[in-house]
This record gives C-alpha cells, sequence and structure tokens, in this order.
C-alpha cells in the first residue's frame, strides 16, 4: 500500500505521518509551503506543490487522504475559503481518479451538520447545513459532496468528520493550539462562556489510517470526543502545568456586545480579530451530544481521556519551546 496524503504540513497531516509510518506504510506527502517540519526524522518522499498542482503526487500510489483544507472563523472575505475547500477538493479529485486511485478518505468537518437542536445527539443521520451556515461550513459541505461524486465513477470513498482537533505535531500551531499557548502564557486573561467537542488528532489518525482497509465507501463517519469549555480546558491545564491559570469568563451577551469594538480594533491593527460571530456560534450553539458509535464499530476508533489530550499537548508545546 502507498498513501498520497494532501495536508501534510498541517495539524492532522502530521499525526497522520506518525500514525502511517508507525505502520510503515508508504507515503508521499504534499507540501504547499516549504514547510517540512511534520516529515523530519520519516521516510516520507515529499512532493512540492498544492492542491491545483498536485505534480506527481499520486504517482504509484493506491490510496489517497485529503486532509488539506482552509479553516475560517472570520468569514471568506477574498475568496480563498471557497477555493482551497471547495475548488482544492475538485482538482484532488480530477487528479486521483486520472491516477487511478483505488480508496480516497476524504476529511470533512462535523460543521458540515446542523448544529442544532445542540442538545439532542448528533450523528450521521443529521441534516447537513444550509444556505444560512457560515462560509467555511458550506465550504467543507460542497467538497465532501464532490468527492462522494467520485464514489460513482469508480473509486471508493469514506467521508470522515472529525470535531474539534487538538493534540501534539501543532507546529504552526493551529486556533486551538494558540488558545492553549496564549492560556498559559497569559496572553489570554478572558476566555468566551461555551466550548467545544474537543478530539484528539492521534485518535483522528489512527481511525483515518484504519478507512484505508476498514469502513463501507460512500459512507460518512463522525470523529468526536467529549464536550468540555473553554474553563474546564484552562482547569486542566492548571493541573498538568503546575501554573495557576484563571482567566475571566465572559458571558454570551457581553460577548455579543464587544463584537463591533473587536472587529474595529482588529481592522485598526490589520489583524485577525480576537473572536469573531462564527467563533461566538461555534462555541454557544455547537452540539454536546455528537455520536462516534458507527465509527467505533465500524472503523476501530477510540477515544482517549481529555486530560491526558492536554496533558500532552502542554509537554509536546513545552519540549519544541513554544512555552
Amino acid at each position: 500500500m502507498k498513501v498520497a496524503l494532501t495536508g501534510a504540513s498541517g495539524h492532522l497531516g502530521a499525526a497522520l505521518l506518525q500514525e502511517l509510518c508507525k505502520r510503515n506504510i508508504l507515503v508521499k506527502a504534499l507540501i504547499r509551503d516549504g514547510d517540512i517540519r511534520s516529515c523530519k526524522g520519516l521516510p516520507v518522499e515529499i512532493i512540492n506543490g498544492d492542491l491545483m498542482h498536485p505534480g506527481t503526487l499520486m504517482n504509484e500510489c493506491d490510496m489517497l487522504i485529503h486532509c488539506a483544507a482552509l479553516i475560517s472563523v472570520n468569514g471568506d472575505p477574498e475568496g480563498h475559503v471557497q477555493f482551497t475547500n471547495v475548488e482544492g477538493t475538485r482538482s484532488v479529485i480530477k487528479n486521483a481518479l486520472q491516477a487511478g486511485i483505488k480508496r480516497c478518505i476524504h476529511i470533512s468537518s462535523i460543521h458540515a451538520f446542523q448544529q442544532k437542536p445542540s442538545l439532542e445527539i448528533l450523528d450521521e443521520n443529521r441534516k447537513p447545513i444550509d444556505e444560512k451556515g457560515f462560509a467555511y461550513e458550506r465550504s467543507k459541505l460542497a467538497g465532501q459532496k464532490i468527492a462522494l461524486e467520485a464514489n460513482e465513477k469508480g473509486m471508493e470513498v469514506l467521508v470522515l468528520h472529525p470535531t474539534s482537533i487538538i493534540g501534539p505535531y501543532d507546529f504552526k500551531p493551529s486556533l486551538m493550539g494558540k488558545v492553549l499557548i496564549d492560556l498559559h502564557t497569559g496572553k489570554l486573561p478572558f476566555i468566551l462562556k461555551g466550548g467545544f467537542d474537543f478530539c484528539d488528532c492521534r485518535d483522528v489518525a489512527n481511525a483515518i489510517v484504519n478507512s484505508l482497509t476498514m469502513g463501507r465507501p460512500g459512507e460518512a463517519y463522525l470523529l468526536a470526543g467529549k464536550w468540555h469549555s473553554i474553563k474546564q480546558l484552562a482547569t486542566i491545564l492548571t493541573m498538568v502545568s503546575d501554573k495557576k491559570i484563571n482567566p475571566v469568563e465572559i458571558p454570551p451577551f457581553a460577548a455579543n456586545a464587544g463584537l463591533p469594538i473587536v472587529k474595529l480594533l482588529a481592522r485598526l491593527r490589520k489583524k485577525e480579530p480576537l473572536y469573531t460571530v462564527e467563533a461566538l456560534d461555534a462555541l454557544l450553539n455547537g452540539n454536546r451530544f455528537i455520536s462516534s458509535t458507527k465509527a467505533m464499530n465500524e472503523l476501530n476508533y477510540t477515544v482517549r481521556p481529555f486530560e491526558e489530550t492536554i496533558r500532552d499537548t502542554f509537554q509536546w508545546f513545552r519540549n519544541i519551546h513554544y512555552l
């Protein structure tokens, strides 16, 4: 077996490289920006390119894991989210079909599904996001539809939907990685009330690699963990780091009232806003009861304790001098 991997320099891509190499699976990794830290010390064939120009990525490969994506909680004013997640996927799938790839594992997102009602179980039967969804949500749904169309053209396609990924191997780092770092360094003195369903990147990577030989083509699988508030994350970080971390929790009404000021300050400073309406919606309205039963039964998906994830992530950031 030889696997072509997109998004190899990202957080999930880095965890996937670790899992694939641990199982002695040959890998060709697509690197867009020259950042090869995720490949360091691993027997990986690096292909320089991007989703629109994957070069020889899929030559001699029989499997594809497509996890490259652009995550946004601030709309899509310049069209980069749509271009990457939709047109990029279209390009990758076209190349995969031409290269004779036998099976494609397409990584979507839990946000391709409607989150409400947020206190009722969300599984693979939940309705997809509609036209009222945010730009990122709509782009992930459109991308997975493109991938699934190839399932009728001779290539097996499975779609996997992780929740909010956190864990080691977060080189760039990710949005949640930055939150953890800023909490520990004191750069985040306040937090928004609410939380996410967190999953460990290593558990997700394990299920994805399992899906190369397990699972049913044309099917979707949810990869969740458990819902935790940001306050709980700070509490666990205090325990594992031996540093008192006690940010002020801002109630929803205050956060909403502050949105115009936050947006204005970001525009004046030419930086990303501290939070957005999309981030608020995810924190407050994200589903709290996401079921991974199907993935557990068919992909041997397992979920480790959240405390272990935070401890290992903190230690990994410390080891590479991010803390």
